[in-house]
């Protein structure tokens, strides 16, 4: 893996050049979902992701990630997992990770109303009286 597609990852080398081997402290990530990570970083130095651009160029997941290794990649992973990938490319500073991800999130929500939402990203049910305090505290939220 080229040091500089992690920024985490090339930060580290460059604090540690005088020592022969360095740690990266990866504390925030699991090791099933680092597994993954190198899988997908080893991918990427045979073949890497296309830039993801922005406005997208079509309105599927499908149609913006044209690289079927890639849409596989995300495509195979549970919510949970795909969560995590977020939160560790973010955290790794991996950006074609970190977009490839948002991206298959952003399609998961989309179209979704917000119930179906809070469902999928695991938020718990307010109750009546944290409803009426988010009321009362963000009334531009709740206005028709």
């Amino acid at each position: 893996m080229h040091p500089k597609l992690s920024q985490l990852v090339f930060d580290a080398s460059e604090n540690k050049e005088d020592e022969e081997c360095s740690d990266v402290p990866i504390l925030k990530v699991e090791s099933e979902c680092l597994e993954k990570v190198v899988e997908f970083l080893k991918h990427y130095e045979q073949e890497p992701l296309k830039e993801i651009k922005s406005p997208l160029e079509d309105n599927t997941f499908e149609g913006v990630v044209k690289q079927e290794w890639y849409r596989n990649f995300v495509q195979e992973v549970d919510s949970p997992m795909l969560f995590d990938l977020v939160t560790a490319a973010n955290f790794m500073a991996i950006q074609p990770l970190l977009d490839l991800a948002c991206l298959k999130v952003s399609c998961l929500l989309m179209g979704k109303s917000s119930e179906e939402i809070r469902i999928i990203l695991n938020i718990p049910q307010m109750t009546p009286q944290e409803e009426e305090h988010a009321r009362r505290e963000h009334r531009w939220i709740f206005d028709d």
